[in-house]
């Protein structure tokens, strides 16, 4: 069978199932990795056309109920970072008196915990309200109160679309900050509550923009990094430059489930 460019709809003959299936590269990934894929299947469509897919033996075979595809459950593994190198490499990348702005969601969760401080006032949160989208325009104010600094935003992709129009503000007032976006396509805090709760979550996903072109529309460089090693050199970059940019990080969160686990047992052990 062939595949047609990434995005557009296309069949494939499914010759053990007898019927052809037609959907986008990510769904027909997908199917073939099992419905428990679906996640890895997105990100891998994110990042390789199908036809680079096809190259690589990921796609080019029919799979039959229940066998996994462990090489293309590594590559989207390696694509997205795990929550725990994407706050190491944060903090790699800021000065011990930079300022870091920590958006809600579980992007949230795995900062609040796991980013370590050297000085007042240098994560800041808003633990109290929770108010998704807040970390952008404040990065905007940070800066301007600290011109000294560098100032990072660190948000999910649902918290960002909530104010990105603001990098327009950025760009128009001349004020140099960076926006880190944790990138999973859903309330991943959301998601991650009602899978505790209810055992199953509900209306959570979501399809974002290319972040990139959307940047580069209101004058903003942007980055997408590729693979969990690429952030820390990302980051770097863009910090060091005197203008506002973004970079765009996939997340792995099935850690968050790990986490849940753990503080569990600690508590239980109390």
């Amino acid at each position: 069978f062939c595949i047609a460019v990434e995005g557009a709809e296309f069949w494939v003959p499914e010759v053990d199932m007898g019927v052809p299936y037609r959907g986008t590269p990510a769904q027909i990934l997908a199917m073939r990795m099992g419905p428990w894929a679906a996640k890895e299947a997105t990100i891998l469509c994110r990042h390789y056309k199908a036809e680079e897919l096809l190259a690589m033996r990921v796609v080019n075979r029919v799979v039959k109920a229940g066998e996994l595809m462990p090489a293309a459950h590594e590559m989207a593994a390696a694509l997205a970072a795990k929550p725990q190198r994407a706050v190491a490499d944060i903090r790699r990348a800021m000065g011990r008196d930079d300022i870091v702005l920590v958006d809600t969601g579980a992007v949230k969760m795995w900062m609040a915990r796991l980013y370590p401080t050297y000085a007042a006032n240098t994560c800041l949160i808003s633990n109290g309200l929770a108010t998704m989208g807040f970390s952008l325009p404040g990065a905007i104010a940070a800066r301007l109160a600290h011109p000294e600094r560098k100032v990072l935003a660190v948000m999910g992709d649902g918290g960002f679309l909530m104010n990105s129009q603001e990098l327009e503000t950025a760009v128009r007032e001349k004020v140099p900050f960076v926006v880190l976006v944790w990138e999973d396509g859903a309330y991943g805090l959301i998601k991650w509550k009602m899978g505790l709760e209810l055992g199953r979550d509900s209306h959570c996903d979501f399809t974002n923009p290319e972040f990139v072109a959307y940047a580069k529309s209101m004058g903003v460089k942007g980055d997408r990094v590729n693979a969990a090693a690429e952030l820390l050199p990302a980051l770097r970059r863009a910090l060091a430059q005197e203008t506002p940019a973004l970079v765009v990080c996939p997340i792995d969160y099935n850690e968050n489930i790990k986490l849940t686990n753990k503080l569990g047992a600690l508590t239980d052990r109390l």
